[in-house]
């Protein structure tokens, strides 16, 4: 029999056991996390929770866009008191700059267009008297908008105005009815077309400039066709290696002033004729004229010449093409379309392709009028491709094109512009349109800017087009008033990825 004095001994010591085990105050902490520091990212281990020892973050003071959600910063042990990037992640920018589906400033507006007013005209141009060109550090514009003088333009990747050269020749009354921007092997020049000093011809030159625009020969530049026409449409465009260019002008009757001829030659860097003058089409139909000519040059030193016949207007249009070598001999057979009046007919390079690294001529125009207008195109222009639509336009509104091929693919734009006649108003006036824009994914944008139509000039039948860096577009219109009278060269910076 076990004494009682042992089972007491047991008791007492699983009573001590138990009691040691409920005191903790005599045992270490566990260990507690680091609360991490502000890291590279702006983002912290630890935002502050009502358990971890630092005060919970509070919410960013912009809650769109990239900055949905965000919480305010934990930087050197302390909240930002007003959000930055480290609160707002990578993608954030205090004034959004970047062309890439985010609203990066975080104000409800992703990839917001800019407009501005680039210059005032003194007169409104045709087509064929505004063209531009990239230059390093962004975009050189040429405007023949007054007698005496051609305006040389410079603006920067934002589209802004940051300086002008004025060149001074001899135009007659009328401004220089064609003003274009070419690259010879020598570098930037001018072409344009002014009347004789005897008003009853028309001579076209070529004056070579340097990357601002200013002429590095004295004006007037070199003579390279004059024609006994007080006006005469001329076009001019350079091979890719800039060693050879094929000028091309209208020979109008004098008695008549129809234009039934289009005249070619073929030229050197300097203007220097490498084939005496021929003639490229003639008018196969009575009573019609050639008009519109445009030259395109290829990847091999050939070049696309096209002109448009016509009788008027209201009536239908005969788009001619021809293909021409570098010593002016027909390659191929000509190809004729039959398009509505004013069909405005466009000459481009499609976007290469590894069988076609330099790309193949393609051609865009707009539809006949009506109901229900379309921009159309035809590729594959001399293997009998036929008509595609590539967009609609505006119901029983004008559509006035502009197009160009950018790294991502074709980019198209126009002007939808109507008849909205002012009573007392110059006709002339009495137009007003929307801005429109298609991207390379067929994605198509009212980038007017507001809710009311533009007001519009029956000459601002044209838009210039450029791929800006970033992703960025621009383009270059004409706004025009009549009371008071003004007309205004805009630029519109806008996202088209």
């Amino acid at each position: 029999m076990q004494s009682p004095m042992k089972s007491w001994g047991w008791l007492a010591l699983a009573l001590a056991l138990v009691l040691a085990g409920c005191d903790s105050s005599s045992m270490p902490p566990p260990p507690v996390p680091d609360a991490g520091t502000q890291g590279d990212a702006g983002v912290t281990d630890d935002a502050g929770t009502p358990d971890s020892g630092v005060a919970q973050a509070q919410p960013c003071e912009k809650t769109q866009g990239v900055c949905a959600g965000a919480n305010r910063a934990l930087v050197d042990g302390a909240y930002e008191p007003v959000c930055t990037a480290r609160s707002y992640g990578a993608d954030y920018e205090a004034a959004e700059t970047r062309c890439d589906g985010l609203d990066n400033d975080c104000d409800g507006v992703t990839d917001p267009a800019t407009w501005a007013d680039v210059a005032p005209m003194q007169w409104a141009p045709y087509a064929s008297m505004v063209d531009s060109a990239p230059v390093e550090g962004g975009l050189l514009v040429v405007v023949s908008d007054r007698p005496g003088q051609i305006q040389l333009l410079r603006l920067d990747t934002a589209l802004s105005l940051v300086g002008t050269t004025v060149i001074p020749v001899a135009t007659g009354i009328d401004p220089a009815t064609a003003a274009q921007l070419v690259r010879t092997s020598r570098g930037l020049a001018l072409f344009y077309s002014v009347q004789g000093s005897t008003y009853d011809s028309t001579q076209g030159r070529l004056l070579p400039l340097n990357e601002q625009g200013a002429p590095l020969t004295e004006p007037p530049g070199v003579l390279l066709f004059e024609q006994p026409a007080r006006y005469a449409p001329a076009r001019l465009a350079f091979s890719r290696d800039g060693g050879h260019g094929l000028v091309t002008w209208v020979s109008s009757a004098p008695a008549t002033g129809d234009a039934r001829e289009l005249l070619g030659m073929m030229v050197d860097a300097d203007g220097q004729v490498l084939s005496e003058p021929r003639v490229l089409f003639q008018a196969e139909q009575a009573r019609t004229s050639l008009f519109g000519p445009k030259v395109l040059s290829l990847g091999d030193g050939s070049f696309v010449v096209l002109a448009v016949e016509g009788a008027g207007v209201a009536d239908e249009e005969r788009i001619r093409l021809r293909r021409y070598d570098s010593s002016l001999s027909l390659i191929g057979e000509e190809r004729i379309l039959t398009a509505g009046y004013s069909s405005t007919p466009r000459l481009l390079l499609s976007p290469p392709t590894p069988e076609s690294p330099s790309g193949e001529p393609m051609l865009l125009l707009r539809a006949a009028g009506g109901a229900n207008p379309q921009l159309q195109q035809v590729r594959a222009l001399f293997s009998n491709g036929g008509l595609e639509t590539l967009t609609p336009t505006t119901p029983s509104q004008s559509a006035w094109l502009g197009a160009t091929v950018t790294s991502r693919g074709l980019q198209v734009a126009w002007i939808s512009m109507r008849y909205a006649p002012v009573t007392g108003q110059d006709t002339f006036f009495d137009f007003e349109g929307r801005f429109w824009g298609m991207s390379p994914s067929g994605i198509v944008t009212d980038w007017t800017p507001g809710a009311l139509p533009m007001p519009m000039h029956r000459h601002g039948e044209w838009v210039l087009m450029h791929e800006l860096p970033g992703q960025w577009m621009g383009a270059l219109l004409m706004n025009a008033t009549d009371n008071p009278r003004s007309y205004t060269l805009r630029s519109l910076r806008y996202c088209a990825p």
